[in-house]
């Protein structure tokens, strides 16, 4: 936690001594063994160990009543951690905005300071370390061994080494800054080549501390509310103290050690080989040490009043800087450590675990597990009652091979006998029942909650939201103990990021800004969003969109009651719960939109719109008036046209009659003469053919009475007997 020197006189000396003897002291008085022992037998439990008296022939089979119960419920509060809503917020007034100029244009309002330290916080928590590992352990140990203890610290980190070429001018500006030069090599004749350490800022880490390495008063009742003595132990090598900035020359062979051998640390690795049971030693600069970071309150200056102080001890040297060789003595604010409990006890500071609630259930339904299972074998492959007559060289092998249809073989005439056990597993597997719905009642978290099973089907959906609802109860509770505790970590990590913490950039609504932690106010105030009275996430997404319709509905019938940045932060929130992504893409920050028109009185508004209403009668009879001239001007224009074009069209038609009837009789004189013509023609050449048809048809004749003549000729000889017809 942030620290500072310790104030005291020059000539007082602070007595080392007593304070060694007062840190041992507190440091045995821290150590509760029956507690330890309770939380390794819960870690048994929840790893189904056996329970110490099994016998051999028998069942020994372990439930895991701790173990469901224990990893539901983890899962169960690390969904709600991690699923992205704000487990808490830091809450104190906002910054006064200045007045927005009208010459300006609209700027996006800023987030106030309690959300970007929210944001920061958170980021940090998340991203800047494994926080879901750490929830996940913190969480887990809580919920099986009564109590588990967070570590929120700040570590520096070690300078950054640069290299890095710059000029002879150069160089000497960075020496006269005070800037850590660690090697510089000339490589031209201005020119070097240079290493740097350049300074990093500091870490900010948040640790789960196992139970056997964390102590506190027996009388503590809280670790903020005057605790006068806790401390957590840790084994290192000399080597991790030398580089937290402790000198390790004092430290002798004396403060050699093993590991822890104690039955919580056991428990937790119960498939340890016997060589690292034993311990592991190494020498030199890997040897091990107790290292005790110690918060008391002490008066180490003398004054009368006991400081909250932070000391570093190993065995009964309190270690020393290895850079100023001061004692690791410091004042501190307030101690680093949170606690929580799943189900706290009034008035003290460890309560009880969930495992608590369920390891004698677990105990008992193993029992009858076992005694079931063990009716079960008996029934299945009885005891036999052999007569000692009856006993061969091969009965008893052939009893004690138990196969179906196997062979008893025996002497005499009594055969072996079975003897009957009575089936009584039915009745063990209704009292495990009987167990179970106990085990509902305990600890909140019913088969209902897990997954519907068959029974489920038969009830009405109704009864079943209910007894759901029921069931989340415990899981409300405990998630409201846990962001409790979670709350009380984020304080101490704020404070420690406002005091130790650099400019940094991050992601606010979709833009990137700068936050400086140093800026951010001392009094904060924390607030928890979930578990009990705060409602689940579905819940306040029902609640806001009843909400936005009721703002809808009176916003649209008139009433002020509801602003749009009433509406728009309803949606912001909608947005948020549903993990939508970024408001800004989704809806518009009224802040940003120039401001809206002044409205007028009601009578004045109602003059103004008389006078237009007015005016605009007016304009609109003369425009009535100026239209009806305009249109009996055009009729009259029309007409004209009209009439004009009517004579046009007469005159036209006439001219075109009379060319129509030249252009006839000229037409029908050209056609004539060229029927005349064409007559002529026909006739010319109908007479030529009949004359050339008559010639051939003479020619044709002459030729045919030619060709009589010679065929008479021809069918009366010249020369006949008888004589010369002539003579």
């Amino acid at each position: 936690m942030a620290t500072q020197p310790l104030e005291q006189p020059e000539a007082f000396q602070p007595d080392i001594d007593a304070l060694v003897a007062f840190l041992r002291e507190e440091a045995a008085k821290s150590i509760d063994e029956q507690l330890n022992d309770d939380r390794a037998n819960a870690l048994d439990f929840y790893n189904g160990e056996p329970f110490g008296d099994e016998e051999d022939g028998r069942s020994q089979v372990v439930t895991r009543d701790v173990a469901e119960v224990v990893d539901y419920m983890t899962v169960s509060l690390l969904r709600t951690l991690v699923s992205g809503d704000k487990v808490v917020e830091f809450d104190y007034p906002e910054p006064s905005q200045p007045p927005v100029d009208p010459q300006q244009p609209p700027q996006p309002k800023p987030p106030g300071v309690a959300e970007i330290a929210t944001l920061a916080v958170s980021q940090q928590f998340y991203q800047g370390q494994d926080g879901y590992r750490m929830l996940h352990d913190w969480i887990k140990a809580g919920l099986l061994e009564k109590t588990s203890i967070a570590k929120v610290c700040v570590e520096p980190q070690p300078p950054q080494r640069i290299e890095d070429e710059v000029s002879g001018m150069d160089l000497a500006s960075l020496q006269q800054q005070g800037v850590k030069i660690v090697a510089a090599e000339q490589t031209g004749e201005d020119s070097f080549r240079i290493a740097v350490l350049k300074p990093r800022p500091p870490r900010f880490r948040d640790y789960v501390v196992p139970n056997e390495e964390f102590g506190v008063a027996p009388d503590a009742r809280d670790l903020d509310d005057y605790c006068v003595y806790c401390r957590f132990t840790t084994p290192r090598t000399l080597s991790q103290l030398a580089q937290l900035g402790f000198d390790t020359d004092d430290l002798g062979d004396d403060y050699i050690i093993a590991n822890a051998q104690d039955a919580l640390f056991d428990a937790r690795d119960p498939w340890r080989t016997d060589q690292w049971q034993g311990g592991i030693e190494r020498q030199g600069a890997n040897r091990k040490v107790y290292h005790h970071e110690e918060y008391c309150t002490f008066d180490l200056n003398g004054d009368g009043i006991a400081e909250l102080i932070q000391v570093h001890r190993v065995g009964n040297t309190i270690l020393r800087h290895a850079e100023t060789g001061d004692y690791a003595i410091e004042e501190i604010d307030q101690q680093p450590g949170v606690i929580w409990c799943p189900f706290p006890m009034q008035h003290r500071l460890v309560g009880q675990s969930l495992a608590d609630k369920v390891m004698d259930i677990q105990r008992t339904r193993s029992v009858l597990f076992r005694q079931a299972l063990d009716n079960i074998y008996q029934s299945n492959a009885p005891r036999m009652a052999v007569s000692e007559s009856a006993i061969g060289d091969t009965t008893l092998d052939d009893l004690l091979t138990v196969r179906a249809g196997g062979i008893v073989r025996y002497v005499g005439s009594q055969a072996p006998t079975p003897i009957a056990v009575p089936f009584v597993a039915a009745e063990a597997f209704q009292v495990m029942e009987v167990l179970a719905g106990e085990k509902e009642s305990r600890t909140g978290i019913t088969r209902l909650n897990q997954g519907l099973d068959a029974d489920t089907l038969n009830k009405t959906a109704t009864g079943t939201a209910l007894m759901q609802a029921q069931g989340q109860q415990i899981e409300e509770y405990l998630a409201r103990n846990f962001a409790e505790a979670f709350a009380r970590l984020m304080m101490k990590k704020y404070h420690l990021m406002r005091k130790f913490g650099e400019p940094m950039q991050m992601q606010v609504d979709g833009e990137t800004m700068t936050v400086d932690p140093r800026q951010w106010p001392e009094d904060i105030d924390v607030k928890v969003r979930v578990g009990l009275g705060s409602g689940r996430k579905d819940q306040r997404l029902q609640y806001r969109q009843m909400l936005l319709e009721i703002a809808q509905a009176a916003v649209q019938g008139g009433s002020r009651v509801f602003t749009d940045e009433n509406v728009y932060n309803n949606v912001k929130g909608i947005i948020a719960d549903a993990n939508l992504g970024n408001v800004r893409d989704l809806a518009t920050d009224p802040a940003t939109l120039p401001p809206p028109e002044e409205k007028p009185d009601p009578e004045t508004l109602k003059a103004q719109a008389d006078a237009m209403l007015q005016a605009h009668k007016q304009q609109a009879d003369a425009a009535a008036q100026q239209a009806q001239q305009m249109i009996q001007a055009q009729q009259a224009q029309s007409d004209a046209q009209l009439k004009a074009q009517q004579l046009q069209n007469d005159a036209e038609l006439k001219a075109r009659a009379l060319d129509t009837d030249l252009m006839a009789k000229r037409e029908r004189a050209a056609l004539e003469t060229e029927l005349a013509r064409d007559k002529a023609v026909f006739e010319a050449n109908l007479a030529r053919q009949t004359a050339d048809r008559n010639y051939e048809l003479e020619l044709l004749r002459i030729q045919r009475d030619a060709n009589i003549a010679q065929a008479k000729n021809e069918a009366i000889p010249q020369d006949r007997p008888g004589g010369d017809l002539a003579k």
